[in-house]
């Protein structure tokens, strides 16, 4: 059995309100907002009342009604429980709820503050903390707004109150107390994590970057002058890399920024020079005779020796190599043979051709004896007897 009154008949009937709702809350609201207030007060009453919305009643746009229940919630008149579709909740009108639950110092900040979580709204111990950005962190009041908006966009509406004091200390530790300062570095963390980001998509990564990650982005952009465009010309260079990372990205910025290379074009320039280099070091190593490709520490030490206006042409490089092809260690004896025409300034092929003629021609009486066939150890005695040490050429450090 449904026994109720008709829609007619509730119009007539009488809805309660709390003298303290005129006298304490009234005052301070605008019209719409009381509007919307005793019109749901009226629907609580009569929920057959309900089946036309507030806003249709009210011919107010649904935006409207909704900040009206967000400053009445901030008020502790009502609590809304959900956002899509609108669930309100109301709460019994007590004197105590605004003058002892919100300090009146605050009551301005409470109420900016629970317009801008809607319709979540902490609670007295949450609030607690939230004081305690103000008194104890010293952050001003515009500034705590601005740290909960921005936690609130890194982990969502829902985002627990001890990251937002966790980040609260960073802040008042690295001295960001205002709220033009905190603009400045929210502005500037989203920049840094866009940034970061980019990275790791170009990795194929799609986790959010770190905050260590995004600290070492920033180095690199704010204290060694990279752009994003820049330090993404560099990630191709980690393609043979197992697992690419910051880290290593970080080892070859820091190579480029010691060579004052931190522009886009110039980063693309020397990423030309070092395939064409590349490129070189597999045709010697195929002179040579030997399958593995070059390293890239192999490239360096090529490249070592050919660098600058006294440095050995490409051509007398290769003939080298073709000296080396049934050494036990190639490598190792092209890199004995370079050194040793570096420092006697072979600039041609033909001078190239008459030191290895000589060679051969001063190794050839010992052929007869035990040893071992051109070995670098053997082509270094029978040039200058150069010292053991000099002889590894360990130019990894180039």
């Amino acid at each position: 059995m449904n026994i109720h009154f008709s829609t007619e008949a509730q119009k007539r009937e009488q809805t309660p309100v709390d003298n303290l709702f005129f006298s304490e809350f009234m005052p301070d609201a605008e019209g719409d907002a009381v509007k919307v207030y005793l019109y749901g007060l009226m629907q609580c009453r009569y929920p057959s009342m309900g089946d036309v919305s507030i806003g249709e009643a009210l011919s107010l746009p649904e935006g409207a009604v909704r900040t009206a229940f967000v400053y009445w919630q901030s008020k502790g008149l009502v609590r809304i429980l959900k956002d899509e579709p609108m669930e309100v909740e109301y709460l019994t009108v007590e004197q105590p709820a605004l003058t002892t639950a919100v300090p009146l110092k605050y009551r301005s900040f409470v109420r900016t503050l629970n317009e801008l979580i809607a319709p979540r709204r902490f609670n007295m111990n949450e609030m607690g903390h939230i004081y305690d950005c103000i008194e104890t962190f010293r952050l001003e009041e515009k500034t705590v707004l601005e740290l909960v908006s921005h936690c609130m966009e890194e982990k969502g509406r829902n985002v627990r109150i001890q990251y937002i004091v966790t980040v609260a200390k960073s802040w008042a530790d690295a001295g960001i107390v205002t709220y033009e300062q905190a603009r400045a570095y929210i502005a500037n963390a989203t920049v840094r994590k866009h940034g970061a980001t980019a990275v790791l998509r170009r990795w194929n990564k799609r986790r959010p970057p770190t905050l260590d990650e995004m600290a070492m982005y920033d180095r690199w952009v704010s204290e060694w002058g990279f752009d994003d465009e820049a330090i993404l010309a560099v990630c191709p260079r980690l393609t043979n890399t197992a697992s690419p990372s910051f880290e290593a990205l970080g080892d070859r910025l820091r190579e480029l920024y010691e060579q004052n290379k931190v522009k886009a074009a110039d980063i693309r320039a020397d990423s030309d020079t070092i395939s064409d280099e590349k490129e070189f070091a597999r045709m010697v190593f195929a002179r040579m005779g030997k399958v593995a490709s070059p390293t890239m520490g192999d490239v360096r030490q090529l490249s070592a020796f050919m660098d600058g206006p006294e440095g050995l042409s490409r051509e007398v490089v290769l003939l080298a190599a073709e000296e080396c092809a049934d050494a036990e260690r190639p490598f190792g004896k092209l890199k004995a043979i370079l050194k040793d025409w570096t420092e006697k300034k072979i600039g041609t092929v033909e001078e190239a051709q008459r030191a290895l003629a000589e060679h051969r021609t001063f190794a050839r009486p010992q052929e007869g004896r035990s040893r071992r066939k051109n070995t670098l150890l053997n082509y270094a005695e029978n040039n200058a007897k150069a010292n053991v040490a000099d002889i590894s050429l360990d130019l990894d450090e180039l």
